[in-house]
């Protein structure tokens, strides 16, 4: 395996750490404040974190390449503006479990998405993806869910997920991952929060800041700006199932957080999900990723 290969799998697993904590922050976050304005905000100081990392690393004149821009639109459309909107508003409507767990259907939509577009379905891929979507759900299903309406927006929200990845892949020829990003996430928050002024207009914004300024800077700073510069920086290095499944640790983080922070013992069922979700790992991370110029993401 090749050392950029091990790269990307060490930036996969390390984002997969911080996004394990994003659900549990969401869901308590909803808690008080309102779901749109909260990921409009989020979102928004992503963009600002994204940025004076692309400013540092003088990527942003790289924003002047005209062949990014449909790309870009597209990344936005599809990774933040129709899925954020509704996971925010999905996890205010259900339990934190529940906006953990029903995240995990993005494997299943990028294994049927990425067949299509020159990444082929092998055994290995499908025994890895599939240990881990299991593992995750006996991590998560603890023997009890219940389904709501909130339940099926969060389902939703990961269904555009793949297309918005191919999109990034291909604009990762030509970009930096963090100016991608600070575009994402700015166009993706101002269109948030246009929809937070119009269906939340009893929501003070500066009130909003005031009261709720680190958990708000923590989620926005580092399990979505830094998080997602992470991923990125994987997705780079990987083929975009390989990249999405080791993403899809994260339930196992949730866990480790749950345990150590809040005192959860975990159940025959967690333990039979960790124990599942090993194998998968080993899998995923011992496949080699399909060769770029096979794709019609290629360069």
């Amino acid at each position: 395996m090749s050392q950029q290969e091990n790269t990307g799998i060490i930036f996969a697993i390390s984002s997969a750490a911080l996004w394990g904590v994003f659900p549990i922050a969401v869901n308590y976050g909803t808690k008080t404040i309102s779901p749109v304005t909260f990921a409009a905000i989020t979102t928004l100081i992503a963009a600002l974190g994204c940025f004076f990392y692309a400013l540092l690393k003088g990527k942003l004149q790289e924003l002047k390449n005209r062949k990014t821009y449909s790309s870009l639109i597209m990344i936005t459309l599809c990774i933040v503006i129709i899925p954020y909107t509704l996971f925010f508003i999905g996890a205010s409507k259900t339990s934190g479990i529940n906006s953990t767990l029903l995240l995990l259907p993005e494997i299943i939509f990028t294994l049927i998405f990425t067949h299509f577009i020159g990444e082929k379905t092998t055994l290995i891929k499908l025994v890895g993806a599939g240990c881990l979507f299991i593992g995750a759900l006996f991590i998560l299903f603890n023997g009890k869910l219940q389904f709501n309406f909130g339940d099926f927006l969060i389902i939703l929200s990961t269904a555009t997920y793949p297309i918005g990845n191919y999109y990034a892949k291909k604009a990762l020829n030509l970009i930096f991952p963090a100016t991608i990003l600070f575009v994402r996430f700015l166009l993706g928050g101002i269109f948030m929060l246009l929809l937070a002024i119009l269906f939340e207009p009893q929501t003070n914004i500066y009130n909003t800041l005031s009261d709720n300024w680190l958990l708000i800077s923590l989620t926005g700073l580092i399990l979505l700006g830094m998080c997602k510069i992470l991923s990125y920086e994987a997705l780079k290095r990987l083929d975009i199932s390989k990249t999405i499944s080791l993403l899809m640790i994260f339930p196992f983080f949730s866990l480790i957080i749950l345990i150590c922070f809040f005192k959860e013992i975990p159940s025959l069922f967690q333990w039979l999900g960790i124990a599942i979700m090993a194998i998968g790992i080993y899998f995923s991370i011992n496949r080699t990723s399909t060769d770029p110029l096979l794709t019609k993401y290629a360069p």
